[in-house]
Order: structure tokens, then sequence, then C-alpha cells
């Protein structure tokens, strides 16, 4: 391979290594080939717009649905329980209603002079049976007990035990086992209505009460009045929707409206039910395969807790039904964004397409193909600015053109004129020598010193920094070939600490100030005039760096980067400007030259750096 081939496919391997593999390098026929590989896809911006948009869009509807529907349900779930407890509460009021109907009809019993002497006097006359059932029967046919048609018999106990009966729907069954039961059960020394739930034949529930002489005012029987409990529970649910149903129940006994319920169902949601006293307990409950809303509270006076159950479903029906129409309602909404997403996309990348075509255009050469200005606002900004900018490059574009053609023709000077340091030294030494030779010291004092300036300035050129005593150095012969040249009229002191002199310090930093205070303030000056170069150590680690004189001074104090150069002085005034760039592009924009002056008086130029020791030598 030749030397040229093989530098190409060097070269050629490094820009493919750049482009990030979108390039494929091969060498068929024994020279590089360079071929652009199938582009990394990126997506478009009216595709990224596209899905924004529909992100967002159901983002939103779908945190509006969730919301609505927790919301809706919420009210719902409220409203639902509202009115649950609301028919409890009615349940209960009929229950106590009809409890106190109940109670209402047997001070008539006592209060009948045929049944209080039956009572009294026990087992006296043949016709008292007889005559105890038929007033019983008259006294309930007669109140108001017996319109509310939910009663099956009322029986009446004496002291002996013989029951007196009043049937008031059908025959009563089983009379001596239901006797035995309430006797068994019924509190003897209780004188409230009470209420009493068996076991047997069907479940029966009773309300009993003990009777007592108005004579003596001992207890002389009881009165127990046998409820229908279907009929009860018909009456106490009449006021609820059809699809609900009420239940009483305590630990042995369970009555409900809705006949599909067993008893061991309905006694197996007694342990869930049972509400504290004085309290209403609301929950959901799955019962039957189906699931309720329940509200239960605890009847203390029948020991009985009463029921009332709610389907779920049906009270959440219309949160179904409006949750439909909501969704499509939402499904309608996301079909619209959907079509205005495109729409966005469209009118925004249109545009950027049509700027996309014609910078290729420019890209080709066509530089005549300038971007058209937009419908909206930033893309004509866009487009005023790209416009701008493509003059703005033909302009540099011309200036790199001739500042390429100052550069090489000055190079071409500089190398015409280039002259070896060496040379100079060694002339400048023999001079020194001559000038010994004739036992002259001045001068060569001078030429010595012009060599060693010469010298250092050559060799400061390759290194930003050097130590303060080298720097002083440099400006001491500065000053002593001015003053050799001016003879006595200059007269410099100065006051550095000796600590300070391995510190760090920009190179051919203090020389300028000195020049620029000799050549415009003392220079100028009618008499003699005074320099003192001072460094002064701040508290905050930072090194203060004054030039004094006593010149002609500022009348205004001017802005170094905008002090005017003539021919005459133009090198002093760079310096000043050189210098005030380098400090500030070195410690920063508050680390530049100041200049404080009294005209015809005193003049000072400053400048502060940070303490730091030299580490290296030049």
């Amino acid at each position: 391979m030749s030397v040229k081939k093989a530098f190409a496919t060097h070269l050629i391997s490094r820009i493919a290594s750049q482009r990030n593999n979108s390039w494929i390098f091969s060498n068929e026929g024994g020279f590089p080939i360079l071929s652009r590989s199938t582009p990394k896809k990126y997506p478009s911006l009216r595709f990224f717009i596209t899905v924004t948009i529909m992100i967002i869009v159901g983002l939103v509807l779908v945190l509006s649905v969730g919301f609505y529907y927790i919301k809706t349900s919420s009210i719902l779930r409220k409203t639902s329980r509202d009115s649950i407890v609301r028919e409890l509460n009615q349940v209960n009021d009929t229950i106590q209603d009809q409890v106190q109907t109940i109670d209402s009809i047997i001070p008539l019993f006592m209060s009948n002079e045929v049944i209080q002497n039956a009572l009294e006097n026990p087992g006296t006359g043949i016709n008292y049976p007889f005559s105890v059932e038929r007033q019983m029967s008259y006294i309930y046919n007669s109140s108001a007990l017996s319109e509310k048609n939910f009663t099956d018999s009322i029986y009446i106990y004496n002291s002996r035990s013989t029951v007196y009966h009043a049937y008031t729907s059908g025959i009563l069954e089983n009379v001596d086992d239901t006797s035995e039961f309430l006797q068994n059960t019924i509190d003897s020394a209780n004188p409230h209505l009470m209420c009493y739930t068996s076991p047997l034949h069907n479940q029966n529930m009773y309300f009993a009460r003990n009777l007592y002489s108005s004579n003596s005012g001992n207890r002389i029987g009881m009165i127990v009045i046998n409820i229908n409990t279907q009929k009860w529970i018909e009456y106490c649910s009449k006021t609820i929707d059809s699809s609900w149903f009420i239940m009483l129940f305590n630990k042995e006994f369970s009555l409900s409206s809705d006949s599909d319920f067993s008893k061991d169902q309905l006694l197996d949601l007694y342990s869930s039910l049972t509400a504290q006293k004085n309290s209403v307990l609301f929950k959901e409950q799955s019962f039957g395969g189906r699931d309720y809303f329940m509200a239960s509270q605890s009847l203390e006076r029948l020991g009985l807790t009463s029921a009332v159950a709610a389907p779920k479903d049906l009270l959440l029906e219309n949160l179904n039904s409006t949750l439909k129409s909501y969704l499509l309602v939402t499904l309608a909404v996301a079909l619209l964004a959907l079509m205005a997403s495109f729409i966005i996309s469209r009118a925004v990348t249109r545009p950027i397409d049509t700027m996309i075509f014609h910078i290729n255009e420019i890209s080709k050469g066509n530089r005549s193909a300038l971007p058209p200005e937009g419908f909206y606002q930033e893309f004509r900004v866009w487009a005023q600015s790209f416009n701008q900018m493509l003059l703005q490059l033909d302009t540099y574009y011309q200036d790199i053109y001739q500042q390429k053609l100052l550069i090489k023709n000055a190079e071409i000077r500089a190398l015409q004129s280039q002259m070896d340091p060496h040379f100079l030294f060694n002339v400048l030494n023999t001079i020194a020598w001559k000038a010994q030779m004739i036992d002259n010291e001045e001068i060569y004092e001078m030429v010595i010193s012009l060599g060693s300036l010469l010298k250092m300035n050559t060799l400061s050129r390759n290194h930003n920094f050097t130590s303060i005593s080298i720097e002083m150095e440099y400006v001491r012969l500065y000053v002593y070939l001015q003053q050799m040249r001016f003879e006595d009229k200059i007269s410099c002191d100065i006051q550095i600490p000796e600590q300070v002199l391995s510190c760090e310090i920009p190179c051919l930093s203090i020389q300028p100030l000195a020049e620029n205070a000799i050549v415009h303030g003392l220079e100028p000056k009618k008499g003699k005039g005074h320099l003192i170069i001072q460094i002064i150590e701040g508290d905050d680690s930072q090194l203060e760096i004054c030039i004094i004189d006593d010149g002609i001074g500022f009348e205004v104090i001017p802005d170094i980067q905008s002090i005017a150069s003539s021919e005459k002085d133009s090198h002093t005034h760079i310096g000043m400007k050189n210098l005030d760039k380098r400090l500030k592009l070195l410690y920063g924009p508050d680390s530049g030259i100041r200049i404080t002056s009294i005209p015809n008086k005193c003049t000072t130029v400053s400048f502060h750096i940070p303490r730091k020791e030299f580490t290296h030598d030049i």
C-alpha cells in the first residue's frame, strides 16, 4: 500500500469513527471507500406532538372518569346509607308504635270487673271461664289492636295457672306446651311489658305483662299476647321498597320479610349485624349470593335487633348507567382530541419542514434559497435570524479571508526580518567588552543591562508566570536604562517585603506599568520625578502591586480599554491593555488594573493577585 493510500485509509477511518457508526468503511479495489450505513431512526416532531397530546388528553380523561366514578359512588353510597338508615328508623318507629298499642290494651283488661274478680277469686263460679273469655274477646275487638290484625291469640293466667283464651285468628295449637314455656320464661317480678321469642312452633313471638290487684297490689296473674309473626313483619315493612327486606332476630329467633331466606341464613347474619346500644351499624354484606347495603340497630326493650337490607346493584344502577354515558362522551372527546392532535402537529411541523428543505438547499450551495418567513411569530423570528446569520456568515468569511491574507503577509515579513537573538547578545557583549577596554564603565553597564533585559524578555515569552524576584530584576534593568537616559531626572524607590519575592506573578506585569509611569507621567513633567514600586500583603491572602509616580497625572480617570493610542506611544498603551486583559482572564473580572490620580501630584496604578508560591523557574 502506498503512502497516499495509507494516509487516506487512516483519515477515512477516523471520519467513520466520529460519525457514530453511521458510515461503513471498506477497501475495495485497493483504495478506501466510505459509504453511509442505514441511519439511526428518530421519532419525528409530528409524531412526538401527536403522542404527547394524546397522552395528556388520555390522562386527563382517565383521571376525570376515575374522579367522577369515585365522587359519584361516594355520593350514592352516602345517599344510600342515609336512605337505608332512614327506613330503619321508620321501621323501628313502627315497631315501637306496635308495642305501644299492645301495651295500651292491657289496662283495659285489668279494669274489667269480670276479669279482675276471676283473677282475685280464682275458681269461683262455673261460668267464669266463659264470662272471662267473652270479656277478653269483647275488649280486643273494640281496641285499636284488632285493627292492626297482627295478633293470633291472648292468654290470661291466674295464680292457679288457669288459662283464659281469646282467639283472634284461628285456633291456638299446642296450648299446654306454650303455657309451660311462658310460665317458665316470664319474669314474675317485672311489672313492664316484655317481649319473648320461642323456637317452638315456627318461632313464635309473645308480649307478656304481669297483672296486679287494684286492691292489694299483689301479683294475681299475667297476660300474654301471641303475635302472628308473618303479619307483624308485613306490617313493619309496608313502607319500604319491594326489593328491600327487613329482619328481626336474636341468637335463637329470626324473622324476615323475605321468605326466600332460611332461619340458619338469617341467624348467620346476627353476629355481623349486632350493633351497639343506641347506635346504628351500616355495612356492605354479601348474603344469599347477592351484595346488600345493610343497616341494623339493637332494640333493647324487645331483646331483638332490627335490620334493613337493600340490594347494592339496584342502588348503584344509576351510577353504572351514568358511567356508561360518561364513557361514551369520554370516547368521543378522545376521538376529537386525536383529530385535533393531528391538525395541531401538522400545523406546527409544516413550517419546520419548509425550513429544513431550504436549509438543505443552502447546504448544497444554493445560497439564494433563504427560508421564507412563516405564519407564526416564532418561525418569523427564526427565519429572520437565520437570514441575518447567513448575511453575517458571508461577511465573516470575507473577513476571515482578508485576515488570512494579512497573516500570511505578516508571516512573510517576519521571516524576512527574522534575526537570531544569539547574534544580538554576542554583538552587545562585544560592545560591552570594547567599552570596558576604554574604561567606560557607564556604557559597559548600560550595554550589559540592555543585553540582560533582552535575554529575559526573550525567555519570558515561553512562560506565563515567574517569581516576583525575577520580575523585579527585569524592572530594575529597565528603570536603570531609563535613568541613564534621563540622567538624574528620575529616581526610583522599590518597597517589596522579602517574604513575597518567591511568590508567583504573571510575566511582564510590573514593567509595562513602570514604563507607562515614566513615559506618560514623569517624562512630560518639568523637573525631577519620583517612582515608587510597592507590593503590599493583604489580610485575605492577596498581594497588592502598586506603581506610584508624582508626574502630571490624569484630569479624568480613563477606562483602560478605551485609552486611545498614537504612533508615538502605542506600545505603552497596548502593554497596559494587554496586561488588563491578562489579569482578568487569569484572576477574574475584579482583578484588572485600577487607576487613581491627583493631577501634578500623585498617580497610582495598581492590581491585586492571590498570594501563591512560585514552584518552577524560567
